[in-house]
């Protein structure tokens, strides 16, 4: 008598994130049971990273920047990835090796090299642009994904690369600085900068954009990124600012700095600078919410205010959340960049989840599918073409007593980038949402 087979392949069907379903799935071997008059073939789909752990490397671009990252990750970013993919129904453990590049490019590379030499292709870095640039190559190169939550230069919006970029690059906080410096009346500027990509980048389209406006920069006064001593560069800027003076007026003429902590060593300096000290000081992102300015140089801070840019968050449930997570951990506010940190996490753990991989060109090709379906702490993370975040709004912060008379920070205005208009606030919001005094520029009042 003939007999009968019958296969039954059973398929177990995985839920994907967002994009579309259970890539990179293998099947395991064939589990033949043969009974009276039957066989039976069952394939049963398993998940390649089931029971692994996925280890992402983590640079903080300052060592200074390891006080708050670390407890970041360790009781807010690392709980909340792993509950995410456990809730999922996935046996998968996400570990972030924290490290410092110590404020240097050459040393971000020898971090992104030693994550190599460990088998991970996955980084969290490139924080300050001239770190980004020095890895560069080797990313491309070596097929690892560099994902930075603060990069801005314009330099490195580069099309089909392995860097992306969780903030908007500085084609737009450059026009928002050139508004910002316009809108308070000020007509004439010193630019002091850092000597890096970052610093150029926003200078090189600052230089065309306050112009069209009509102001003038007077003077660039350009230093080593590693300096830490600003005598000489101060000195330069007093004499310049005192011919501007004469010809413009003191309320017409400000101090731009493009610099990132080493600017307060810079303000320590600029008491015994009679004409700068007077005037308005004015930065960019690389100065906004520096917790230095706070504990070291408060009275300067608060003196200059230091009006900055820096990209809004979308407010949303969500950022609230771990606004007040992150604050009660470390006693800072969460910024725009660490909500984009936590968002680069977010983005990896699908692209690992979905393609079961953790080789970057598996994951690289969902990145803006990923990006562009998911509303994160930051707000919509879409990216554009270059891999970069799409413009959105700036905040202008500066220094400024709080309501208990401690120097804080406080929101003084905002950039709108659909108008492209300033708008400034007459009073003042802390980080913890305190009303304070505000500003109103000369002329306006």
């Amino acid at each position: 008598m003939e007999r009968n087979t019958t296969v039954i392949i059973v398929v177990m069907l995985i839920v994907g994130l967002g994009i579309g379903g259970g890539i990179g799935y293998y099947a395991a071997p064939a589990k033949v049971v043969e009974k009276p008059g039957e066989t039976v073939t069952v394939t049963v789909e398993v998940q390649p990273l089931d029971g692994k752990t996925v280890r992402i490397g983590d640079i903080q671009s300052t060592d200074v920047g390891l006080e708050t990252e670390t407890p970041f990750v360790e009781s807010i970013l690392g709980p909340d990835i792993n509950a995410i993919a456990a809730k999922l129904g996935y046996d998968v453990t996400f570990e972030f090796l924290v490290d410092s590049a110590a404020s240097q490019a050459a040393i971000h590379l020898e971090k992104v090299q030693s994550f190599k030499a460990m088998d991970i292709g996955l980084v969290i870095g490139g924080r300050w642009s001239s770190q980004a640039q020095a890895a560069l190559s080797y990313v491309n190169e070596n097929n690892m994904l560099l994902f930075s939550p603060s990069s801005t230069s314009p330099i490195l919006a580069i099309a089909d690369d392995n860097l992306y970029r969780m903030c908007p690059d500085d084609t737009v906080q450059a026009p928002a600085i050139a508004e910002m410096l316009w809108s308070w009346g000020i007509k004439a500027i010193i630019v002091i900068q850092r000597g890096d990509a970052w610093a150029d980048g926003i200078y090189n389209i600052l230089e065309k954009e306050y112009p069209a406006r009509g102001g003038v920069i007077a003077e660039r006064i350009r230093y080593a990124a590693e300096v830490t001593e600003f005598s000489s560069y101060l000195q330069t800027a007093e004499e310049k600012a005192q011919a501007l003076v004469a010809e413009y007026g003191a309320e017409h003429v400000a101090i731009e700095i493009i610099s990132f902590s080493e600017a307060v060593t810079m303000v320590t300096q600029a008491k015994d600078y009679p004409t700068i000290y007077s005037l308005m000081w004015f930065g960019s992102d690389g100065t906004s919410m520096t917790q230095q300015f706070v504990d070291d140089a408060p009275e300067e801070s608060s003196h200059l205010k230091i009006f900055s840019t820096l990209a809004a968050p979308a407010a949303s449930p969500k950022y609230t959340a771990l606004y007040d997570r992150y604050y009660a951990l470390v006693s800072q506010p969460f910024g725009y960049y660490t909500a984009c940190t936590y968002d680069i996490a977010t983005t990896l753990l699908t692209g690992v989840l979905e393609t079961q991989s953790t080789d970057p060109s598996d994951i690289i090709p969902l990145i803006h599918d990923i990006t562009f379906n998911q509303w994160g702490a930051s707000g919509w993370t879409r990216l554009n073409e270059a891999g970069d975040r799409y413009a959105s709004n700036y905040d202008i912060w500066g220094y400024g007593e709080g309501p208990d008379g401690e120097v804080t920070f406080v929101k003084y205005g905002l950039y709108d980038g659909t108008t492209g208009k300033v708008t400034w606030y007459s009073t003042g919001v802390t980080t913890g949402g305190e009303e304070t005094a505000g500003v109103t520029p000369p002329g306006q009042g």
